[in-house]
């Protein structure tokens, strides 16, 4: 007969779930303060993989876990990277699902894109986390809702279409184009970001009403697309949002470890 054995510090996931019973996608109230209040980020140098796998089951042991629970393992391994770094993922999870399916959109943008590059603790702490959160049926199927929905109505123009990241989501690409005088622009012309990704777009727009601007410089070709555009003052620099910070991890991202698992 097989003996059963109790975990009596064992802990799971509390999702934090709406009226219908449907995954909340806000962030909860500490996770706004967090996102809200630099001075509340880690800043510390990230860890290496196997010390955030070693103190993770330090803390499933000595609370009574089950360390041989890759799951919950993984859900005390600590984010070594954006404004959430220095949180546990399973923390992650209870406090801004949104954020975790933002995660798994740019990976994909990343795989798609076909960029190989070296690795290190920020991007190995990425890959794990969508690990652990791939783990979960209520992850995926959240996902899946998501993608079954209906396409949004398609803009009228170039013009119309919305920035969809960072504290100016909102915005059009002709607004941003035309309070260029705020820096914003400028920093967004002057990134290296994945092809095809929602950055990318709005660099290549920019850089078209850049060109058009000034039709006596070369029009740019794809060796100088990306030229650095003069810099603004340090006054002017608009403050990195959690899209762009993303998105120059991203380039160092190699799918290779990803798809092994």
């Amino acid at each position: 007969m097989k003996k059963t054995v109790f975990f009596p510090g064992k802990v799971k996931v509390s999702f934090r779930k709406g009226p219908s019973g449907h995954l909340r996608r806000d962030p909860s109230e500490e996770a706004k303060r967090i996102k809200d209040n630099p001075s509340l980020q880690d800043k510390s140098t990230p860890q290496r993989e196997d010390l955030v796998k070693l103190n993770a089951r330090s803390v499933v042991l000595n609370r009574g876990g089950d360390v041989s629970d890759k799951q919950e393992v993984l859900g005390e391994y600590i984010l070594q990277f954006g404004k959430y770094k220095g949180k546990s993922f399973k923390w992650l999870l209870e406090n801004d699902v949104s954020y975790a399916l933002y995660l798994s959109d740019k990976v994909e943008e990343e795989e798609q894109a076909g960029q190989f590059h070296p690795e290190g603790p920020c991007k190995d702490s990425l890959i794990s986390f969508l690990e652990y959160s791939r783990s979960f049926k209520e992850i995926e199927d959240l996902k899946q809702y998501l993608s079954q929905r209906p396409d949004p109505v398609a803009v009228l123009t170039e013009d119309d279409t919305t920035v969809g990241f960072g504290s100016r989501t909102q915005d059009t690409w002709r607004k941003i184009w035309d309070t260029r005088a705020d820096g914003y622009a400028s920093f967004i012309m002057r990134q290296k970001c994945v092809p095809g990704s929602k950055m990318y777009n709005l660099q290549q727009y920019l850089l078209k009403q850049l060109t058009k601007t000034t039709p006596s410089s070369p029009s740019p070709s794809a060796s100088t697309a990306r030229s650095p555009v003069p810099s603004t003052t340090a006054s002017d620099q608009p403050v990195m949002e959690e899209d762009e910070e993303l998105e120059r991890m991203m380039l160092s991202l190699s799918p290779t470890k990803y798809l092994s698992k």
